[in-house]
């Protein structure tokens, strides 16, 4: 097979990449898209769970902000994809302080995080009477006033005790202004590990892009309906107008890209996969299927990237960019229930959040509140939302025998259980611990027990982890824009999250792959995207060493938020 452009991978960035240079160049270029999987979707895998069609289980990504992730609301307009809220607190005007914490043993409701009598941390002067996040706020704004708000050319100017900014780690730079106890407070406060970990301080700092008041959406029928509408268009595009056959080749892994000479000069090695109860394998003996390309896009992942064998990876440079990434990564643990338990306690919506391994706590609508919905009450929880330092816990009770689960009473008994056919099986010991520490959250001596649970974890191959930072120390306004043409002599792209300015995010993806499209492919700028939207920032022109670009930060205005045993550091620095 012989294609001008071939594009490797079903998740957002290789889908959309795909479907952009169909409508684009369709009618003169053959162009092929592969996945690893029988899936189409990435790390966004939307599930249907018995009783509940029409409350989606969300595995990966779950959400977006239309106020700022502008192509992503944009594309799914145009393709007309029917969504519907994603709220983070209860409606108005209950308001969103009922939420709950649960930290050191002690319960806290989230208007109390505020009290410095209540929260259980031994926090210095300044940082009381602060919650989590005005707590990040106030410490960005003491390194740099307005720092949120400055481009990320100038981000990259911004010097703290003497060096960079980007050259720090985040928690090494807390430790210079926070006291342990505040940063342990804003950790397990927080929900996430990746928010506070030793990432790139530029990107980590000003990471408080919405509020209780942010609207979030999502889509009605699973988030992963994005990407699975782009690979439908894409393949059904021009369909039986062009002597060209299939153009969605699943369960293909990309195992090693040849480089040669001529028009055809890439020579992509396959091997056929098998996916069965959901689970994808490499057989031993794998079916080799052998494509030549012109050029090829690589919307994949930081190690699906590092799986293939290619002397192209052996580029100096390609290898320092590849390395600029953390792989965090993150597990989901879901359970369905026969009636909202926790509405009892004043929670619809939101989260609750916890340092115990379960880390998160979100609470989803019954089946009978949704539209269209079935007459149920069975109701979505999911029971862990966690990353990093936690993810370790759970796969340590992976193993055992499979939580059996029950059929509601209301649904008619189903030949495939009450259990979804997904990649990873929860075990029962997984379950009955989750819902030991759910109970615990919320100062209940028992709760009921679910009646199917489904959960996904993401360090495994080919993903490697569910998202990913910027390490310090890189100049990552150069790094992604290298990686877009890593090698200057040859036609491979990389797009994705993993190299974007929206890490963890699917406008990362997206934004990364339009970018290359104009500029290396020469596509015009949708119509339905926004004329003002900007694409990724332009690398910082022409600082040398940063220095002398903006003023440095005011250490005076830090003193307001650094203990006692911290001011050797400032006077040494």
């Amino acid at each position: 097979m012989d294609l001008d452009v071939a594009v490797i991978g079903g998740g957002c960035a290789g889908t959309y990449s795909a479907w952009r240079l169909q409508q684009e160049l369709g009618e003169k270029q053959e162009i092929g898209l592969f996945e690893y999987s029988d899936r189409i979707g990435g790390r966004l895998y939307s599930v249907t769970i018995p009783g509940m069609p029409h409350v989606k289980a969300e595995l990966g990504g779950m959400r977006y902000i239309p106020t700022s992730h502008i192509m992503v609301a944009d594309l799914i307009r145009h393709l007309d994809l029917p969504t519907k809220d994603f709220p983070m607190g209860a409606p108005k005007p209950v308001g969103s302080n009922c939420n709950l914490f649960y930290l050191r043993g002690k319960h806290l409701r989230l208007h109390e995080l505020a009290d410095p009598d209540k929260v259980p941390y031994n926090l210095a002067w300044s940082e009381r009477g602060l919650g989590p996040t005005n707590l990040q706020v106030q410490v960005m704004n003491n390194i740099y006033p307005n720092l949120a708000n400055l481009s990320l050319c100038d981000q990259m100017k911004v010097k703290a005790f003497g060096k960079p900014l980007y050259e720090y780690g985040f928690w090494d730079l807390m430790f210079r202004v926070l006291s342990n106890e505040g940063y342990q407070f804003m950790r397990d406060a927080g929900g996430y590990d990746a928010n506070v970990a030793n990432a790139s301080a530029v990107t980590q700092l000003p990471a408080t892009e919405y509020s209780d008041d942010t609207q979030f959406l999502t889509l009605r029928d699973g988030y992963d309906m994005l990407p699975i509408t782009l690979a439908k268009q894409f393949n059904e595009d021009f369909a039986g107008k062009l002597p060209r056959g299939e153009r969605l080749f699943m369960n293909h892994r990309l195992a090693e890209i040849q480089i040669g000479t001529g028009d055809y000069r890439y020579t992509l090695i396959f091997h056929k996969t098998v996916t069965e109860a959901a689970k994808t394998r490499i057989p031993k003996d794998p079916e080799i299927v052998t494509v030549r390309a012109r050029k090829i896009v690589l919307g994949l992942p930081r190690r699906s990237l590092e799986l293939i064998k290619s002397s192209f990876f052996d580029n100096e440079q390609l290898q320092y960019d590849m390395g600029s990434v953390l792989i965090q990564s993150a597990f989901k643990l879901l359970l369905a229930y026969e009636r909202p338990w926790w509405r009892a306690l004043g929670l619809t919506a939101g989260r609750s959040v916890t340092d115990l391994p379960i880390r998160q706590v979100y609470y989803f609508g019954a089946e009978g509140e949704q539209e269209d919905g079935e007459p149920f009450l069975n109701s979505l929880l999911m029971a862990s939302y966690n990353d990093i330092s936690t993810v370790p816990f759970w796969k340590g009770l992976e193993g055992g025998a499979a939580y059996a689960g029950y059929m509601p009473s209301c649904i008619e008994p189903s030949a495939t259980g009450p259990l979804p056919i997904t990649e990873y099986t929860a075990s029962a010991e997984m379950v009955e611990v989750a819902n030991l520490q759910v109970a615990t959250v919320h100062a209940l001596p028992e709760i009921p027990k679910p009646y199917s649970a489904v959960y996904h974890t993401w360090n495994e191959d080919p993903y490697g982890g569910g998202w990913h930072e910027w390490k310090a120390g890189y100049r990552l306004d150069e790094v992604m824009w290298r990686m877009l043409k890593p090698v200057e002599d040859q036609d491979i792209h990389i797009v994705g999250e993993a190299y974007s300015i929206g890490q963890g995010w699917v406008e990362g993806a997206l934004d990364t792959a339009e970018t290359m499209l104009e500029k290396y492919f020469g596509l015009k700028r949708p119509r339905w995207l926004k004329k003002s939207y900007e694409l990724m920032p332009n690398p910082c022109p022409g600082c040398g060493e940063l220095d002398g670009c903006i003023p440095t930060q005011d250490v005076g205005k830090m003193l307001a938020s650094i203990t006692p045993d911290c001011l050797c550091a400032i006077e040494e620095g």
